[in-house]
């Protein structure tokens, strides 16, 4: 299939990009196009207007930033995978990229466009949870911070509104630092996750997320409460601390039953990279 006819303006910042998503016309960004243009090809999504932000270098950097590793969202997943500042202060990161789809969609696939899709099965959301990031968000003539628990909103669903763009996001270092890991479970390498979980140990803290598993990346916050005062809880005990914060998969029947068992297994693989002091590879 093709799209529906739509009009392309290429903008030259990003207070250019926010004007023209405030129009009236109904408008989506453009940058690595690897989720938006399949989706206008099946006539999902039919925007009147495609703003393309791919040509503002100011949003491909990855830098430090007093306490914080600052990613813009136009940094592809490929640079994500190689940049050494993300290797040294963010390698969940760099190990999540390799299970995100294949080679030509990670050399073109941004980071703000992943976070911006939503897809309850994306790896990144599910991270970013997991290292309490912040997301920062520019409109016509002004900014503003999100936190990432309050980003996602549902199933391809975000705190965005018209006219805002996602500029990057901000992991804390010293979450960014901890032992962390991620496991998922998929039909095929590179397919989207069927469940996925991903794990952070810090100093007297467990953050835990779940992915593929509801309709949006989830905080576990059972589990955390589970694993901290337990690190090494059975298996019994982790399915029932995710089935409480799991409602709707723990609600699905059998399927949902079956969910549950492979996240349990997937949260009890991380748990023992986490204390391995191993990041998932």
């Amino acid at each position: 299939m093709k799209p529906r006819p739509f009009d392309y303006r290429r903008a030259a910042t990003v207070e250019e990009a926010c004007r023209l998503l405030a129009g009236p016309a109904e408008a989506r960004v453009i940058a690595g196009g690897q989720s938006l243009v399949p989706m206008m090809n099946l006539r999902l999504v039919s925007p009147a207007l495609l703003v393309d932000i791919g040509g503002l270098a100011e949003l491909r950097r990855v830098t430090l930033a007093g306490d914080a590793l600052h990613i813009g969202a136009l940094v592809r997943h490929r640079q994500v995978e190689t940049d050494p500042l993300v290797a040294q202060h963010a390698s969940l990161l760099a190990s999540a990229v390799r299970h995100v789809a294949h080679q030509s969609v990670r050399n073109r696939g941004t980071l703000g466009g992943s976070l911006c899709h939503a897809d309850p099965a994306a790896e990144f959301p599910a991270c970013m949870l997991v290292l309490e990031a912040t997301m920062h968000i520019a409109s016509s003539g002004a900014e503003r911070t999100v936190a990432a628990g309050d980003f996602f909103r549902g199933m391809f669903a975000t705190a965005l509104e018209p006219g805002e763009v996602l500029t990057g996001v901000s992991i804390p270092l010293a979450a960014a630092r901890d032992p962390a890991a991620l496991h998922e479970m998929s039909r095929r390498h590179g397919d989207l996750a069927l469940a996925g979980i991903v794990g952070r140990r810090g100093l007297g803290l467990q953050r835990w997320a779940a992915f593929g598993v509801e309709d949006r990346a989830v905080r576990l916050a059972q589990l955390e409460a589970l694993l901290a005062e337990e690190p090494q809880a059975g298996e019994a005990d982790i399915l029932a601390a995710l089935a409480l914060d799991l409602p709707s998969t723990a609600g699905a029947g059998n399927a949902g039953r079956a969910k549950l068992v492979i996240a349990a297994d997937l949260a009890r693989r991380c748990r023992d990279d986490i204390y391995r002091g191993d990041v998932a590879a």
